[in-house]
C-alpha cells in the first residue's frame, strides 16, 4: 500500500431471517395429490424442506416464509380446504377510527367513501359532510389509513381523538369496632363510592284560580260554618 493512502474497510451486516416450521393439514387421497402439493410449496421462495404424510394429511414446511400467505397459495393452487395448525395466525382487532377531512361537495364525499371501501381491512365507512368527518370501522392501522387518504384522495386528514369516560370514585373511611375477649379491636375499612350525576325531578303544583263550589254561598248544598 502506498504511503499516505487511506484504506476504507466496508463491513456488511448479515441480515438473518428467522427460519420457521409451519404445519398444515388437508385431505390427500393418493400419492399423486401429495406430489402436486409438494411441487406447489417447493416453488415458493424461501422454502427449505417439505415433509408430507399421505395417511394423516399432515404437511410440514420449513424455511423463511409467511405461513399465512403460503396457506392461501396452497388453497388456490390445489383447490382444497387447508387448515393451518401452527403457528396460529394473530387475530386482528376491529376498531373504530374517526378522521377529520375536508369535503366541500357531495362528489368529494362519495369519491372518498368509494376509495376507502376498497382498502383491505376496512369493513364499513360512515361519512358526515356537515361535521367534516368520516368514521371507519375495520382492522386497518390508523397510520396507513391517513397515508392512503393523503396519497390517493390528495386530502389532508387527521385522527380525531376519542373521549374516554372516567368514573370518579370517592373513598370513605369507616371504623369497625369489634369486642373480643374483653378487648376492643378497631379496624379502619375503606369504602369506594362511585359519584354519578342524577336527574332531579322537580314536583309541580296545581294552583286553583276559582273558589271551590262546596264553599260557595250561592250553592244551597254547600257546607256552612257555624
Amino acid at each position: 500500500m502506498v504511503a499516505g493512502e487511506k484504506k476504507v474497510v466496508v463491513v456488511e451486516k448479515e441480515t438473518r431471517e428467522e427460519v420457521i416450521t409451519a404445519i398444515y393439514k388437508l385431505h390427500l387421497h393418493c400419492k399423486d395429490c401429495a406430489r402436486h402439493v409438494e411441487k406447489t410449496i417447493i416453488r415458493t421462495q424461501g422454502i427449505h424442506k417439505v415433509d408430507i404424510e399421505v395417511e394423516t394429511g399432515k404437511v410440514s414446511v420449513k424455511g423463511v416464509f409467511d405461513p399465512v400467505k403460503l396457506h392461501r397459495r396452497i388453497e388456490k393452487k390445489t383447490r382444497k380446504k387447508v387448515e393451518l395448525i401452527s403457528p396460529k395466525p394473530k387475530e386482528k382487532v376491529v376498531k373504530t377510527t374517526v378522521i377529520k377531512v375536508h369535503m366541500h361537495c357531495k362528489n368529494c364525499e362519495y369519491d372518498l367513501e368509494t376509495k376507502l371501501l376498497k382498502i383491505k381491512g376496512v369493513h364499513t365507512v360512515k361519512m358526515n359532510r356537515d361535521a367534516q368527518t368520516c368514521t371507519v370501522v375495520g382492522t386497518i392501522e390508523e397510520k396507513k389509513l391517513i397515508e392512503y387518504i393523503r396519497k390517493k384522495a390528495h386530502k389532508h386528514a387527521e385522527i380525531v381523538p376519542q373521549k374516554i369516560e372516567k368514573k370518579v370514585e370517592k373513598e370513605e373511611e369507616k371504623k369497625k369496632v369489634e369486642v373480643k375477649d374483653g378487648k376492643e379491636k378497631v379496624e379502619v375499612v375503606k369504602e369506594k363510592e362511585e359519584v354519578k350525576s342524577k336527574e332531579i325531578v322537580v314536583p309541580y303544583f296545581i294552583h286553583c284560580t276559582h273558589a271551590l263550589d262546596w264553599l260557595s254561598d250561592e250553592n244551597p248544598n254547600a257546607c256552612s260554618v257555624m
